[in-house]
């Protein structure tokens, strides 16, 4: 599998070094797109972890030039929309950060062109992808009718400091869809609607910034039966965990529910049981091992891709309540 980047922030040397160390042989990186101002870190990237690879200046000439089976975009929030079409026109398949855009429209409009194109437009929601939230689904029913569903994303920023100077960031930039609902919360949001399907009605209040952004907040989804309250902060830190409900039961989450390194069961009446992942592989090796899998056409690939994109409809319609309230 070859894939090309688009990017050179954290999220994509993680994914960089990643595929260096997991996928060596297996998954090859063709070719990474920089802004003028990154080039230089953009050839260090390539120099450690892909030495094969090109830097590109120009999106148009990677996307001719670099062969690549996905293109990954990783870069600022409020262009994602912008790179994906352009990558599906050249018949490319996308692999997107989260959020994959920043309104229903423009995440239903890149669901049609995929369609249109013949092509797979991924997020790259890694929990979607894990062995571990699986089996979460799978023992989930044990618990009974759910009945509250929690989670918290605490993570104070290093650029929150540079902010209180004045000094905007893309994350706390509204210009750039930056804040702490599209980086953090959306996370919990994805948990609970991949669980739980769309809530009846949703509801964000949020601490914002001196421009605006929402420097944290709390989610409040209403389900038949049960609630949600999905909290995030990006202003300071706090406990990170998640926690489901049920008549008959819990399920304990510690730390963040993106993460998901392991999951405790509480039945009533019975002794905990915790299940934890045992590959020790890194998190994000999974989604692209998937990814791999449906380019190799292999029989063990277990993505479902009316799932996935039902997800990110739902996920793109919630947002616009959120940014409407």
């Amino acid at each position: 599998m070859k894939i090309s980047i688009v990017g050179t922030g954290k999220i994509a040397e993680v994914v960089m070094r990643m595929l260096h160390e997991d996928f060596a042989g297996k998954i090859e990186v063709t070719g990474i797109y920089a802004r003028e101002h990154s080039v230089e870190h953009a050839i260090d990237l390539c120099q450690a972890y892909a030495p094969t690879g090109f830097v590109y200046t120009d999106y148009g000439r990677m996307l001719e030039e670099a062969e690549a089976d996905f293109v990954y975009i990783a870069n600022a929030n409020h262009v994602h929309h912008e790179y994906a079409v352009q990558a599906m026109m050249a018949g490319k398949n996308i692999i997107v950060e989260k959020p994959i855009a920043v309104n229903r429209v423009q995440t239903e409009e890149m669901i049609d062109l995929a369609l249109q194109r013949c092509v797979y437009c991924l997020p790259a929601f890694s929990l979607l992808y894990m062995p571990l939230f699986r089996k979460l689904q799978e023992v989930l029913p044990q618990i009974g009718k759910v009945r509250m569903i929690h989670a918290n994303y605490a993570q104070r920023s290093s650029r929150f400091d540079r902010y209180l100077k004045g000094e905007l960031t893309p994350v706390f930039d509204p210009a750039m869809a930056g804040g702490t609902l599209a980086d953090l919360n959306v996370y919990n949001l994805c948990f609970t609607i991949a669980l739980f399907g769309p809530p009846r009605t949703i509801r964000y209040d949020c601490n914002r910034g001196f421009n605006g952004i929402d420097t944290s907040g709390t989610l409040l989804c209403h389900y038949p039966t049960s609630l949600a309250v999905l909290s995030a902060s990006k202003d300071s830190n706090g406990l990170s965990y998640g926690c489901i409900q049920g008549e008959d039961g819990y399920i304990e989450v510690q730390g963040s529910v993106s993460i998901l390194d392991s999951f405790t069961l509480h039945l009533n009446g019975k002794e905990p049981l915790t299940y934890k992942s045992e590959s020790g592989k890194h998190r994000l090796s999974y989604e692209f091992q998937e990814f791999l899998n449906l380019i190799e056409n292999k029989s063990e690939c277990n993505i479902v891709i009316p799932y996935v994109t039902r997800i990110m409809q739902e996920i793109a319609i919630a947002q616009e309540r959120m940014n409407h309230e």
